[in-house]
This record gives structure tokens, C-alpha cells and sequence, in this order.
């Protein structure tokens, strides 16, 4: 039966090992290059940076979630023309519309319709 006690020299056998005399053959840029093309791996080239959205952020006054589903087309025009405007905080924008809607069906004697 073995004895368990003793630990075993995890270094006893290094004497087998050699460090490599010559490095290893690299292959030759053109010929990566040409490979690559013939097997369509695409290139490496950077692409063309997306168009940066400007970051919104929040005004001082309180605000309450209102949470509502529109179509995709209403949804693309609303922040279209939150950007077209520069407007950068959306509550800001619906202020607009509201206004804008009031405007447009109020009646002389400042009622609404």
C-alpha cells in the first residue's frame, strides 16, 4: 500500500522539458490576405460611426408617468419632430401639442369645444 503521508514533488520531472530552439513559422501577410478573399471573410475596416441621438434629460418641475400605446408611424414622428425642433425633454414637446391642440379648438368665448 502506498504511503499517503508524503506529499510528491511536483517538480521532480521537469528535467524533460526543453525550451523550443526555433519559433514557430508565421505565415506571410498576402497570403492571409489573399485566403481571406477567397473565402469572403470580411474586412476589418472600421465601420461608419451611426448618427448619435442627443441625450435628453429632466427639467425641475414634478412629473407624473403617463404611459400610452401609439403606432410605430405616431411614435417615429413624435421623437422626428422632438429632434427636428431640438427639443431634448419629451414632456416639453406634448406640452407643445396640447397647447397647440387647445389653440385650435378653442372658440372665441375661450371655451373649449
Amino acid at each position: 500500500m502506498p504511503d499517503l503521508t508524503k506529499r510528491v514533488d511536483a517538480f521532480a520531472n521537469l528535467n524533460k522539458f526543453k525550451p523550443k530552439t526555433e519559433p514557430n513559422p508565421t505565415a506571410n501577410n498576402d497570403d492571409i490576405e489573399k485566403i481571406s478573399i477567397e473565402n469572403g471573410f470580411p474586412s476589418r475596416e472600421p465601420q461608419e460611426p451611426k448618427r448619435q441621438k442627443r441625450a435628453r434629460f429632466n427639467s425641475g418641475e414634478k412629473k407624473r408617468q403617463l404611459n400610452i400605446k401609439v403606432k410605430e408611424s405616431s411614435f417615429q414622428r413624435f421623437y422626428d419632430l422632438a429632434e427636428k425642433r431640438g427639443i431634448r425633454v419629451l414632456s416639453d414637446l406634448f406640452d407643445q401639442a396640447l397647447a397647440a391642440l387647445e389653440k385650435e379648438t378653442t372658440n372665441n368665448t375661450g371655451k373649449i369645444d
